[in-house]
């Protein structure tokens, strides 16, 4: 299974509300200083997690949650 693939299909699938919240914490995942891990970063909002790894310019959604 090709979980970036399924995590962008839920993405789409959550309420406007929260898919704009977890487009914001991926921009912030790209821009951070550094945004240069190792493996898997996490970033949390109000309502909702991102969890991304990061190579130069691209981020892969690997997994979004929501608590809604």
């Amino acid at each position: 299974m090709d979980l970036a693939r399924a995590a962008d299909e839920a993405l789409w699938a959550l309420p406007d509300d929260v898919h704009g919240e977890l487009l914001a914490l991926i921009d912030s995942v790209a821009d951070a200083p550094d945004a240069q891990p190792t493996g898997a970063v996490v970033a949390f909002g109000a309502s909702s997690w991102v969890t991304c790894s990061v190579s130069g310019d691209v981020v892969t959604v690997l997994d979004v949650g929501w608590t809604g």
